[in-house]
């Protein structure tokens, strides 16, 4: 069957790449993203070197309001969604109790809010295919808990929750939910840079969201319910249960150090 993808936080990085790898396996998608993060480009960019059609909207998913729009704009367009991408998602390292509330309520709002409210919008399209796919995007940040990604985290840990849940739950209406486990990627320069000020361990573990995207895609569509791209990363993953808690503890205690200063001089 052809497929028709929903995908958010498709502007740039990992959802840009996701979009490109769908275009390339022939589905039509809805682009979504933050006003004036280049929707219109990337469009036109599909146009001319896919035969797919693709249509985008620009709203903040922040907002309830544009969560909602989104659900009935796919409904009043009868859009056949039959691949929904959660990607949108905001991270970063910040101290706790100095740090604005605002930002993790965005954050809280945008990985976790958002999220569920339009995976449950759109379950009752998804259901009228006779195979649906959702993919879910958490972060291997879930296994690794240490300071200054303490709400970031949690996010995730929701979205790998939820998923693994939904997935049993949804099965016998032939939708595949998958959660996406990625460890460092370099999605823009920004982030290349701050990935940069890891341990080495974990700099030659950085994967790219070209390599990501079609891995993720390719496993999703073979019904595999958590992925974790890379194999360093997943070498990485077992190693580290075998490390005594007070030196992985350690490990990422350091790592985390230098991901927030670094985060804090590429802000000034």
């Amino acid at each position: 069957m052809k497929h028709f993808a929903l995908i958010t936080g498709a502007s740039e990085g990992l959802g840009k790449s996701l979009a490109l790898e769908c275009a390339n396996k022939g589905m039509d998608i809805l682009l979504v993203s933050l006003p004036s993060t280049g929707l219109p480009e990337l469009k036109l960019l599909l146009d001319q070197n896919f035969e797919v059609f693709v249509d985008y909207l620009e709203i903040d998913l922040t907002d309830d309001e544009s969560c909602h729009y989104l659900i009935e704009y796919v409904k009043s367009k009868e859009y056949p969604i039959s691949f929904l991408i959660n990607n949108a998602g905001v991270g970063g390292n910040y101290q706790f109790g100095n740090q604005d509330f605002a930002v993790f309520n965005r954050m809280i709002q945008l990985n976790i809010k958002a999220l569920t409210m339009i995976t449950h919008g759109m379950i009752n399209v998804l259901a009228k295919n006779s195979q649906s796919f959702i993919l879910n995007v958490s972060s291997m940040i879930i296994h690794f808990e240490g300071p200054y990604k303490q709400v970031y985290g949690a996010t995730k840990s929701f979205i790998f929750y939820f998923s693994k849940s939904l997935s049993i739950e949804l099965k016998d209406k032939n939708i595949q939910v998958t959660v996406l486990c990625p460890g460092g990627i370099n999605s823009n320069i920004k982030m290349a840079r701050i990935n940069n000020q890891c341990n080495l361990l974990q700099q030659i573990s950085v994967l790219y969201p070209e390599e990501v995207a079609a891995y993720s895609i390719e496993k999703t569509m073979k019904g595999k319910n958590v992925i974790i791209p890379g194999k360093i990363v997943n070498l990485y993953f077992i190693f580290s249960k075998l490390l005594p808690n007070q030196f992985r503890n350690w490990l990422i205690k350091t790592n985390n150090t230098k991901l927030i200063k670094s985060q804090q001089a590429l802000s000034q």
